[in-house]
């Protein structure tokens, strides 16, 4: 009984082992994430993963509501906008690669970010003052916040899409072609949309007083979400001047029609 009880212990032994070796080693077949925990309502995080399948990876998060989820190929980023565990994962055919995330009750969106992708889906204008450039004399007037006019710059306009479940839409990311001064410009952007028509709106760009750095360009994102299949009217406003063109959606993929590209450059124009 002895002979037979002592292999199978050293046998149980050495499984119990491997087990814990198994479970405390890194698996090389996870989704890489730039980050895992102390992640921030609203901040992006990036997501990667070793594809070798031939396929391309179709990306998701469970569970899926309050998340917002845009991937190109084998990268992705997500923007968590509750608190809470994440499960992210890429399916590649009959592979599967996941990983899990926390993300913390704090707010990624600040005084320095209030004209980022903060908060989206919902688009938010940010309250900042007009033009309050005052021309006057005072020696002992302290600096005073102002406001830049587009009337000689470009607008860039760049277009991704977004996913959440069977729902898309549009992420408009606008950067100025000149620089202005202060590494915390905004560029004043105003979005509109009525029966399935958009109105973007740049009317110049804000400079605090008293700031010094830069110059750097002015940028300002703006969401369309959710949106319908359909053609929709796409009208940008630059400093009073309307400038119109269209898109077209067709399940997830974007074909823009814009002519003028005189003051307004969207790139890319088709989105598959």
């Amino acid at each position: 009984m002895k002979r037979l009880l002592i292999p199978f212990l050293l046998l149980t032994a050495v499984m119990g082992y491997m087990s814990c070796q198994k479970e405390h080693s890194s698996d090389p077949a996870s989704v890489n994430a730039a980050k895992t925990e102390g992640i921030k309502k609203g901040e992006p995080v990036s997501f990667s993963v070793q594809n070798t399948s031939g396929q391309g990876a179709k990306w998701s998060v469970s569970p899926s509501a309050n998340v917002t989820l845009t991937s190109d190929g084998d990268k992705a980023t997500v923007y968590f906008r509750r608190s809470g565990s994440y499960s992210v994962m890429a399916t590649m055919g009959s592979t599967i690669q996941r990983i899990l995330v926390s993300v913390t009750d704090s707010s990624y969106c600040d005084s320095l970010r209030r004209d980022s992708i903060c908060g989206f889906p919902t688009d938010t204008v940010p309250t900042i003052p007009k033009d309050t450039t005052r021309h006057d004399t005072c020696k002992n007037c302290g600096p005073h916040d102002s406001t830049f006019t587009l009337a000689n710059d470009h607008i860039n306009l760049s277009v991704i899409r977004i996913d959440t479940g069977n729902v898309s839409g549009l992420v408009i990311k606008a950067t100025t072609q000149n620089a202005y001064p202060c590494t915390f410009n905004t560029l004043l952007t105003w979005l509109s949309g009525t029966n399935g028509s958009y109105n973007l709106e740049y009317r110049g760009v804000y400079v605090p007083g008293g700031c010094t750095s830069g110059p750097v360009q002015a940028t300002s994102t703006r969401t369309l979400y959710p949106v319908t299949d359909g053609t929709h009217t796409f009208k940008v406003n630059v400093s009073g001047v309307t400038y119109t063109g269209s898109f077209t959606k067709t399940g997830t993929q974007y074909s823009f029609t814009w002519n003028d590209a005189s003051k307004v450059t969207i790139s890319p124009l088709i989105i598959n």
